[in-house]
């Protein structure tokens, strides 16, 4: 009964969206919760009503010629607004001039603009970011570039005005050092906009993302303080919930009203209330309840990973909370941090997330707790003196607490195996581990060994998805740039890392870098931490920017590099690189193997031109032969001795320059492989390349996405 109304509205939302086995276990959990009372009618009619009202959606008119600003991130000279425009949001992107430093005076503000609408991209790479599948959560309605700005005037409403009061507050703690400015704004005002990616790298990796984003806690934390200050000022208890349920709003509305804030403040204030009048509800029912009518306001939240964390973690704490007080402190609190690791991991494989540390339990217990002991309630008091000016000695007390939590994340990073990948589950093994993790929390109840049910089911299905790998190359979608994995006899070589070329005037916070972001990810979706081999075939920023990024997250047994692309500053600057982080470097040129199944055809000597320097591969992967050509050009294609191939993939990104027409009559491909970017700004592939290979069967990466390739031909990303 206390849940109903959540499986209700979960299984109303799987029945519109067609998941067909959610809808049915839905609708199993709904029949065995299922109560005649009065308050169930009217709940699943009133959520039933709110759920149909809010599909009513209006149409952007084209084109936008005012809008709203809500919200902005600035990451060195791009800022990106979330926008209103006839009550539909949107998102509009824009390139800082030279005389701006920051652009932030847009919020709360209506402006007139000429805007240029862009593609919206789903998931491109297993282990990526999927665009299409974010815009769907958060309801955008669309993703734009400004072409120009018009005049901008204040925003009216109620709304409007709190955007600007949160501005020049959050303009005020920015004055303080950037730590501690962007921890006080992510633990009171639910602002990341300050969060660097390293800082952001090392939460998620340690499942401690969640401390520093705005959920119960820290309104619980809140609330405490309140009622032990009022208190302190002899209000009696009747007035001291009054003030907090006048208050939790207001505080709600300084925070823009974010679905946890929303969440968080909306359990709170019902509780309170329930207590003003002396009633003592079932948290689950409050939390049920509150959560299906967020599904019914916004059906997407369903979708959201956060909303299914915190959801979900919340209900499992309080229906097995007798397990808990059964064990003593705080051996009970490290157990919690280890089911809540498990469920979160099991989760995350629906996002395709598969990185998790075996430390977190323990790291959640004592960073955690740092965190909401220490460094919460000082951000508290410190956004506090940024409007009311008080003691330095404050400021830095809060100053050397969040350095101690840098350190100790650095100490982290330095502890044996910090983080492992689990393999993304294919559906049927998904639904096994499901069912074993739910089987384990049932026994975990009874006997001890129900807890490590979970564990070791989580590393069973791991390996059993390694086991399954069939051999496979895989062509990456990494933008402009190129990145390849060969998986052939229990080994993974990855071939180039993708790289960006960047004209930003401002360092951004947060990069673009495919090697930690595109790169790694996939491969831990296939469960690697550790990879025997990356070959860098030339040292172009499009093949080797991404080398560090992935040297971060992956173990690298050897990197094997040109004999004869070793020779000037910039190639000895890489190599210091790669040596600072204890790699082997092996130098190799053309007739060695770098493995039996993996040929060297150059470089042969050395060449005044970079990319004829390129290291040239000739692997057989699959049952296919496939010939990797790095950035040389045709020149060099003629002096290769090559067989016929079932798989080329063309020559620097299918420029004009490379893959001739000899290289072609020569390998004859049954198939073509062209790795670019969307739109870039070189215009590859060539007109002449795609006219030479008219006639041939091509994938390109900039049309298809990751492109993967295995005894049963090659399946594009996007279909």
């Amino acid at each position: 009964m206390p849940l109903l109304p959540l499986f209700f509205m979960i299984g109303l939302i799987a029945l519109k969206e067609s998941l067909w086995l959610v809808a049915v276990c839905s609708m199993i959990l709904v029949l065995k919760s299922w109560s005649m009372s009065k308050y169930s009618v009217l709940s699943l009619v009133g959520l039933t009503i709110v759920f149909l009202m809010s599909m009513t959606t209006e149409q952007l008119a084209a084109p936008i010629q005012v809008i709203d600003i809500l919200d902005a991130k600035q990451n060195g000279d791009r800022i990106r607004y979330l926008a209103e425009s006839e009550n539909q949001q949107i998102v509009v992107a824009a390139t800082l001039d030279e005389k701006t430093d920051r652009d932030y005076e847009r919020i709360g503000q209506r402006c007139e603009v000429e805007l240029e609408e862009r593609p919206v991209l789903p998931r491109v790479n297993l282990g990526g970011f999927d665009e299409a599948r974010w815009m769907r959560i958060e309801q955008l309605r669309g993703k734009y570039e400004v072409v120009t700005w018009g005049k901008c005037t204040e925003t009216p409403g109620l709304g409007a005005n709190g955007r600007r009061i949160r501005q020049q507050w959050m303009t005020r703690i920015e004055q303080l050092p950037i730590k501690q400015a962007l921890y006080v704004e992510a633990l009171v005002l639910g602002e990341d906009r300050l969060m660097d990616q390293t800082t952001m790298e090392r939460f998620k990796k340690f499942g401690l993302l969640h401390a520093i984003v705005i959920s119960g806690s820290h309104i619980a934390f809140l609330i405490v303080t309140m009622l032990w200050l009022l208190k302190k000022l002899r209000l009696t208890r009747e007035r001291r919930f009054e003030f907090l349920l006048m208050t939790l709003p207001l505080y709600g509305w300084l925070t823009e009203w974010s679905a946890p804030v929303t969440r968080a403040v909306c359990v709170a204030m019902v509780l309170l209330f329930c207590h003003r009048i002396n009633r003592r509800p079932d948290p689950l029912v409050v939390i049920g309840t509150i959560g299906a009518f967020q599904l019914a306001v916004s059906y997407t939240y369903l979708y959201d990973v956060g909303f299914q964390l915190t959801v979900g973690l919340t209900i499992f704490l309080l229906l097995s909370r007798k397990m808990w007080e059964t064990i003593k402190r705080p051996w009970n609190w490290l157990l919690i941090s280890f089911w809540a690791q498990i469920m979160t991991s099991l989760v995350l494989q629906l996002a395709q997330q598969t990185e998790v540390s075996f430390w977190s339990p323990l790291l959640n217990l004592i960073i955690g707790g740092w965190i909401e002991w220490v460094i919460l309630p000082l951000s508290f008091l410190v956004s506090a003196t940024v409007l009311i000016p008080s003691s330095d000695n404050l400021i830095g007390l809060h100053g050397k607490a969040t350095s101690f939590l840098d350190q100790a994340l650095t100490w982290a990073e330095k502890l044996p195996v910090p983080t492992v990948a689990v393999h993304l589950f294919s559906l049927p093994v998904f639904l096994i581990m499901a069912g074993v993790v739910l089987t384990g929390w049932w026994l975990a109840e009874r006997k001890w060994f129900g807890h490590l049910v979970p564990l070791v089911g989580l590393l069973a299905a791991s390996l059993y998805m390694d086991q399954q790998t069939p051999e496979r190359i895989t062509f990456l979608d990494v933008g402009q740039g190129d990145s390849t994995i060969i998986e052939k006899a229990g080994e993974t070589f990855v071939i180039d890392t993708g790289g960006t070329f960047s004209l930003s005037l401002r360092p951004p916070l947060r990069p673009f870098d495919p090697g930690g972001q595109i790169v790694a990810p996939f491969l831990h979706t296939r469960g690697e931490t550790r990879i025997e081999g990356l070959v860098i075939t030339h040292a172009d920023h499009d093949h080797i920017g991404g080398l560090l990024g992935v040297l971060r997250k992956i173990q690298v047994d050897t990197i094997y590099m040109g004999q004869f692309d070793n020779q000037d500053a910039k190639r000895h600057a890489l190599i210091e690189q790669i040596e600072a982080t204890g790699t082997r470097i092996e130098y190799i040129r053309s007739g060695q193997r770098i493995r039996p199944w993996l040929k060297v055809l150059a470089p042969a000597a050395s060449e005044e031109e970079e990319n004829d320097r390129s290291v040239v591969l000739l692997a057989d992967v699959a049952g296919k032969r496939v010939l990797l050509t790095g950035d040389a050009s045709i020149n060099q294609e003629e002096t290769w001795s090559v067989p016929k191939v079932d798989i080329l993939k063309a020559g620097h990104h299918g420029s004009k320059t490379s893959t001739g027409e000899q290289l072609l009559q020569k390998t004859d491909p049954e198939l073509i492989i062209i790795s670019a970017g969307r739109n870039n700004r070189y215009g590859h592939p060539h007109a002449e390349v795609l006219e030479r290979t008219r006639n041939r069967n091509v994938m390109r990466t900039d049309q298809s996405g990751m492109i993967t390739c295995s005894a049963t031909g090659c399946e594009p990303m996007l279909k």
